[in-house]
């Protein structure tokens, strides 16, 4: 007992913070904080301009296949890597793997123009080069299906399950009954 006594009141415990590591450091922890964020930003607001005449939706767009990040990265923090290139939440899709692996393989990006897409890649080479960004075609873009983070993976289910078995398990909660998936990994 006297020996954690006398450890809570050492000099090590107690010692003053030393301003000028701090502030080196302070810097390096906004960022640090920056890239692991769990909270949503609020997306730019819209442009007040109306969109050119004759343009489709699509027109004028670039896409990108983003990787080299974890498994348990949010929206938010391609985001952060990517900023300043006028993307939104809509603007990324998590493409996962066939055959029930839940670890996003790639991160497809719609860039607003090619200028944006420059951008990325200056900031990705700027960050350390951690993460890769690729041209991609919108034909590889369009088949994605955007989950919006409204999965559920049931993990340990027997194998002779059936739908009418998660039926009755997720009774209660609002879903689309067709949109129930079994993969085996």
């Amino acid at each position: 007992m006297s020996i954690t006594r006398s450890a809570i009141r050492s000099s090590l415990c107690l010692r003053k913070l030393d301003p000028e590591i701090s502030r080196s450091s302070l810097p390096f922890l906004q960022e640090w904080r920056k890239c692991l964020s769990t909270a949503t930003e609020q997306p730019p607001p819209a442009s007040p301009l109306p969109p050119p005449p004759g343009g489709s939706p699509g027109e004028g767009r670039f896409y990108g296949k983003f990787s080299g990040f974890s498994k348990h990265a949010l929206k938010t923090d391609i985001m952060n890597v990517l900023e300043g290139c006028s993307l939104t939440s809509d603007d990324l899709k998590f493409n996962y793997p066939r055959g029930g692996n839940l670890t996003p393989a790639a991160v497809f990006v719609q860039f607003p123009s090619l200028s944006a897409y420059d951008k990325a890649l200056r900031n990705i080479a700027k960050k350390g080069k951690l993460y890769r960004l690729e041209k991609a075609a919108r034909a590889q873009w369009d088949p994605i299906v955007p989950y919006e983070g409204k999965v559920v993976a049931l993990h340990g289910i027997p194998v002779n399950a059936i739908t009418d078995d998660i039926d009755r398990f997720l009774s209660g909660c609002l879903y689309y009954p067709g949109s129930i998936q079994f993969l085996t990994v």
